[in-house]
């Protein structure tokens, strides 16, 4: 019997050491095209209005991006929600509309090689009976190709 315990908590202390981690895809430094880097969400809390923040590279030697398409879970409120996207502290001059389930945000000057975009999604209603939030982005570069960039996945709060 105590064999059989001390396997199930040496087993479920390795899953959690395997499942704790950051959920976004990690990429090369020396990657030329445009990915998502990281995100955040802000305050990590069961039942809140939140900020979820994502963040996009375009490295240096990449095409410069020109759009940004990004689906978004049932739980984002375009109405109530407000996205405000940055690089460096500086906000930059975007025009965002929404068709359906997915923001698009036309950027007024391609943003060029070697910037870090912050696209900061606030007001997103949060609780523990809502599932998860997955966003999946993709972006237009200045030759006309739409790519994929990854995903930013906020997993449900217990």
């Amino acid at each position: 019997m105590n064999k059989i315990l001390l396997f199930i908590a040496t087993w479920s202390l390795v899953t959690i050491a395997f499942n704790s981690g950051n959920y976004t895809s990690a990429h090369e430094t020396t990657a030329t095209s445009p990915h998502v880097d990281s995100q955040l969400e802000f305050p990590n809390t069961r039942w809140a209005t939140v900020r979820q923040t994502v963040q996009i590279h375009v490295p240096q030697g990449g095409q410069a991006l020109t759009q940004l398409l990004i689906d978004i879970p049932e739980s984002f409120d375009f109405q109530t929600s407000k996205v405000e996207v940055t690089d460096r502290d500086r906000i930059v001059s975007t025009l965002i509309s929404r068709q359906g389930q997915r923001l698009q945000i036309d950027f007024d000057r391609p943003i060029s090689s070697n910037t870090k975009l912050k696209i900061d999604l606030n007001g997103v209603q949060r609780n523990m009976l809502m599932g998860s939030s997955t966003y999946y982005l993709y972006g237009k570069t200045t030759d006309g190709t739409t790519n994929f960039l990854g995903s930013a996945y906020f997993p449900r709060s217990d």
